[in-house]
C-alpha cells in the first residue's frame, strides 16, 4: 500500500514545483516525461486528425459506393485507437487511470451495425472534440516548448555568434530616439546569462501548465461523463447491496444446513453414546449387547455427519477448486450429480480465485436445482474464455419453466456474480430445454 502511494506521489499530476525542481530546470525526470508526452500528444493528434478528416470526407463522398462504409469504419477505429493511447499516456505520466466510457468497446456485426454503434456513442463525439482541441492546443504548447528551448540555447550561444550581427552588437530597444544595445564581451556574457537563467526557470512552469492543461482536457473528454458517472455510482450501490444479500443468503444456508443436518446427527450421536455408557455400567450381557448396537449406530451417525460436513464444505469452496482449478472442480461436481453431466471446459489458464469460486457456485447451484426440479435425463456444462470474459453455460433437457424471480435461487446466482460485474441469463421455455448462461469479465494471464 505504501509503495503504491509513494509511486502516485512521485508521478502525480500536481506536484509541488519547489526550488530543487527549478534549479534543475527542464532536465528533471518529470520535465523530460512532460516534454515527451506533449510532443507525442501533439504529433499523434495532428496525424490522426488529418487522417480522420481525409477518411471521413472520402467515406462520406463514396458512401453509396462499396468502399465508403469501410473508410468510415477505419476513421472510427483510428479515432478510438488514438483516444485509448492518450488515456494510456496520461496514465503513464500521472498515474491516474481514465476509465473507458464506451458502452460497446468492440462493435460487432455487419458494417452498418458497427458504424451505427460508433455514431450512437456519445463518447465517440467527445473523442472527436478532444482530437480537434488537442491538436490546436498541442500545436500551441509545442510552439511554447520549442520557443523556450530555442531562446535558452540561443542565449547560451550568444557569445559565439553576436559578432556576425551588424556592427557586432545586440540591439535591445529604441527609446526617445536613442538606441540601446550590447556590444562589449562582458555585456554580451551578462545578457546571455540573464536570458538563459530566465528561460531555465520559466521552462518548468510552462511545462507544468501545458501538461496540466492537456491532461485535464483528456480527463474531461476521454473519461466518463457526469450522467455516466452517476449511473456507475448507482450500479456500484446496487452491486454492493447484491453482494451483501448474497453473503447473507449464503450464511443462512450454511446455518440451516448445519442445524438441520450435521448438528442434529451429532445431538443424536451424543444421546446414543450416553445410553451406551449407561448400559455398559450395568455390566449385564444383555445391556452390553445393546450398548454395542448403540455404539455401531453412533459410528454410522458419525460417518453420515462427516459426509454432510464434507458436502457443506464442498458447496462453499471445495479443495479440488483450490488445488486443480475450475475445470477439474466442475468435472468432480458432474461426477457427483444424479443426472449424467457432460463437461466441456477449455481454458488457457486459471482466472482469479474470486472468479473461480463464483463460477463454481453458479454451476453447483444450477445442477442442484436441475436435479430437484428439471426431471432431466442429461445435463451439460460448457466453459470457455473469450473476448476477455469467462463464459459458462449450464443446461439440461428437462421440463423447463425455470424463472429468476426475486428472492429465488436463480436471482441469488445473479447476486453472487454481480460484484464481479458478471451477468446471468436464463432461458427455460415450458417443455425445455433450460440453459443458464453466466459471463464474468476477467483476465487470464496465459491468455493475454
Amino acid at each position: 500500500m505504501g509503495t503504491g502511494a509513494a509511486g502516485r506521489g512521485e508521478r502525480g499530476s500536481a506536484p509541488e514545483v519547489g526550488a530543487g525542481v527549478l534549479l534543475r530546470g527542464p532536465f528533471t525526470g518529470r520535465a523530460l516525461r512532460q516534454q515527451g508526452y506533449l510532443v507525442a500528444s501533439f504529433l499523434g493528434a495532428f496525424a490522426v486528425l488529418l487522417f480522420v478528416c481525409v477518411t471521413i470526407t472520402a467515406g462520406s463522398v463514396l458512401l453509396l459506393v462499396a468502399v465508403g462504409l469501410p473508410l468510415l469504419l477505419v476513421a472510427m477505429a483510428a479515432l478510438r485507437r488514438f483516444s485509448r493511447r492518450e488515456r494510456r499516456r496520461i496514465l503513464n505520466l500521472t498515474g491516474e487511470r481514465i476509465p473507458s466510457p464506451y458502452r460497446t468497446p468492440r462493435p460487432t456485426g455487419r458494417p452498418t451495425a458497427r458504424l451505427l454503434a460508433h455514431v450512437s456513442e456519445a463518447a465517440t463525439w467527445r473523442d472527436l472534440v478532444h482530437l480537434v482541441v488537442a491538436s490546436a492546443l498541442g500545436a500551441a504548447w509545442f510552439a511554447v516548448v520549442a520557443t523556450t528551448w530555442a531562446l535558452a540555447l540561443g542565449a547560451l550561444s550568444v557569445p559565439f555568434w553576436y559578432r556576425y550581427l551588424p556592427h557586432h552588437r545586440i540591439p535591445l530597444m529604441h527609446l526617445s530616439g536613442n538606441e540601446f544595445y550590447v556590444s562589449s564581451t562582458p555585456g554580451v556574457i551578462a545578457f546571455a546569462a540573464v536570458g538563459f537563467v530566465f528561460m531555465w526557470f520559466l521552462g518548468p512552469a510552462l511545462l507544468e501548465l501545458a501538461t496540466r492543461t492537456q491532461t485535464g482536457l483528456g480527463r474531461a473528454l476521454l473519461g466518463l461523463s457526469r450522467p455516466e458517472l452517476d449511473r456507475r455510482e448507482e450500479a456500484l450501490r446496487s452491486t454492493r447491496s447484491q453482494a451483501i444479500s448474497a453473503a447473507e443468503a449464503e450464511r443462512r444456508r450454511i446455518e440451516r444446513d448445519l442445524h438441520d443436518g450435521a448438528q442434529q446427527r451429532l445431538v443424536a450421536l451424543a444421546m446414543d453414546l450416553g445410553r451406551a455408557k449407561s448400559k455398559l455400567k450395568s455390566g449385564s450381557e444383555e445391556d452390553s449387547e445393546a450398548a454395542a448396537r448403540l455404539v455401531a449406530e453412533a459410528h454410522e451417525g458419525v460417518k453420515l455427519a462427516l459426509s454432510e460436513l464434507r458436502d457443506l464444505a464442498r458447496g462453499i469452496h471445495p479443495a479440488v477448486l483450490t488445488d486443480r482449478g475450475l475445470d477439474a472442480a466442475l468435472s468432480a461436481l458432474a461426477g457427483r450429480s444424479p443426472i449424467p453431466v457432460e463437461v466441456d471446459a477449455a481454458l488457457p489458464g486459471r482466472p482469479s480465485p474470486e472468479v473461480e469460486s463464483a463460477a463454481y457456485f453458479v454451476a453447483s447451484e444450477a445442477l442442484a436445482n436441475m436435479a430437484k426440479h428439471a426431471h432431466a435425463s442429461r445435463a451439460w456444462i460448457d466453459l470457455e474464455y473469450r473476448d476477455g470474459a469467462l463464459r459458462m453455460s449450464v443446461g439440461d433437457d428437462g421440463v423447463g419453466g425455470a424463472e429468476a424471480h426475486a428472492g429465488g435461487g436463480l436471482a441469488g446466482l445473479g447476486d453472487r456474480i454481480a460484484p464481479l460485474d458478471g451477468i446471468l441469463s436464463v432461458s427455460s421455455p415450458i417443455g425445455g430445454p433450460t440453459q443458464i448462461i453466466m459471463e464474468i469479465p476477467c483476465q487470464i494471464p496465459s491468455a493475454s
